[in-house]
């Protein structure tokens, strides 16, 4: 009897996510986010949470997702990383099973492991930055992220899933791979996404969820990222040459590969557009968004 009422309150505990993760902060462009990875299905269900101008948080080892948006509200109320932590365990009957990463809107950060977490189990922190992970093959993991993250420049989203990945590559999960997600906010995304989340992918389940969540990014970045107008290239034979063949092989232009700048192939560089999500990147100017050129080279190899 006395088993069964302790494996009824292991499972009152939540989700095991033996996971690793790291949440930042980029002071200039005020992204929040994080990167995690585990040996589960889907991680990005229950571990990420981040709200715009307030704080990126990571729930992790026997997860409690209510811990979230708890832990948010009470950054958003003023509390520090370490104060919110605080709070939140000190009325969680499973804190000794819960593992925490939070970084805050101000750049501080902080990071909490439960004595009874899997080994090996903890976490760092640095300005900007907070890494943990549980059931990993050992600190390493931690240490390789937080060094990558402070050590590299550039957007929120590749510095995370970059340092994630350096992470994976010393160790990880010592039992395997299976799911990952990124998670980044921004206070004005600019572009038309649901509560301010500028990047919110997932890898449910894949022999290789970290380098699969790489490239759903670049594919993100493919339908997303703008290009100022003043960085257009000037259409001449050459590009033109190159863009017709492109559509030939896709089956959306049959003229003549002549490098004019025809209505045919005008018409055919729309259409390509309009399938392929790349409308915002159409000019009527006999111009073209390098990044649209890249993406047509690409899909035709």
């Amino acid at each position: 009897m006395k088993n069964i009422e302790i494996i009824n309150n292991m499972e009152n505990l939540g989700t095991l996510y033996n996971t690793y993760s790291i949440v930042g902060y980029d002071p200039i462009s005020k992204d929040l986010g994080i990167a995690v990875a585990t040996k589960y299905i889907a991680v990005g269900s229950s571990v990420p949470f981040a709200k715009p101008e307030v704080g990126a948080l990571s729930i992790q080892a026997y997860a409690n997702p209510k811990l979230g948006p708890q832990g948010l509200q009470l950054l958003e109320k003023g509390y520090s990383p370490n104060e919110t932590i605080e709070i939140l365990m000190k009325k969680d009957e499973g804190r000794d099973y819960r593992q925490l990463g939070i970084v805050n809107s101000k750049g501080h950060s902080a990071t909490y492991t439960g004595k009874k977490c899997e080994f090996w189990a903890g976490g760092m922190t640095e300005q900007y930055c907070a890494a943990q992970g549980n059931m990993l093959i050992g600190e390493s993991t931690i240490s390789a992220m937080i060094k990558y993250f402070v050590s590299h420049s550039g957007n929120l989203a590749d510095r995370l899933l970059d340092a994630l990945i350096e992470g994976e590559q010393v160790g990880g999960d010592k039992r395997g791979r299976q799911s990952s997600a990124l998670l980044v906010v921004r206070p004005s995304a600019g572009i038309p996404v649901y509560n301010n989340n500028l990047i919110d992918l997932r890898v449910d389940s894949h022999f290789s969820p970290c380098e699969r969540l790489k490239e759903l990014l670049n594919e993100y970045y493919d339908v997303q990222i703008i290009t100022e107008k003043e960085n257009y290239l000037i259409l001449n034979s050459g590009i033109i040459n190159d863009v017709q063949l492109a559509l030939y092989r896709l089956g959306r232009y049959r003229g003549k590969i002549d490098g004019k700048y025809n209505k045919q192939t005008k018409n055919a560089l729309w259409s390509f557009c309009v399938v392929e999500n790349q409308k915002h990147r159409w000019t009527e100017e006999p111009k073209i968004d390098p990044k649209l050129y890249d993406i047509l080279i690409k899909f035709s190899k």
